[in-house]
């Protein structure tokens, strides 16, 4: 992620979650997992090293961009982890 969209993502940010809530909200279902729910789906991988890089006091949050940036087919929405006010990494989980 460069500068340009950390500083974007940090006016985007909508909610605080715990690790457990983010994997709730996120929880996938498909016929590729088998029964199971997996958090993230397909980018399972992508989380679970976003988690792994998680020291004491730092958070995660949901962004999403303004509704204008939906309406011109620019929205995106997802998850970052935000270290000392600074977001260190991000998921991007819907766009369009």
């Amino acid at each position: 992620m460069n500068e340009f969209d950390k500083d974007l993502f940090k006016k985007w940010l909508r909610r605080k979650l715990t690790v457990r809530e983010a994997e709730e909200i996120h929880l996938v279902y498909h016929e590729q997992f088998g029964k199971r729910g997996v958090p993230f789906g397909f980018l399972n991988s992508e989380w679970r090293e976003l988690v792994a890089h998680m020291i004491d006091g730092d958070e995660i949050w949901e962004f999403r961009s303004p509704g204008i940036t939906w309406e011109r087919l620019a929205g995106r929405a997802g998850i970052c982890l935000v270290r000392d006010g600074e977001i260190i990494d991000s998921i991007v989980t819907m766009m369009n």
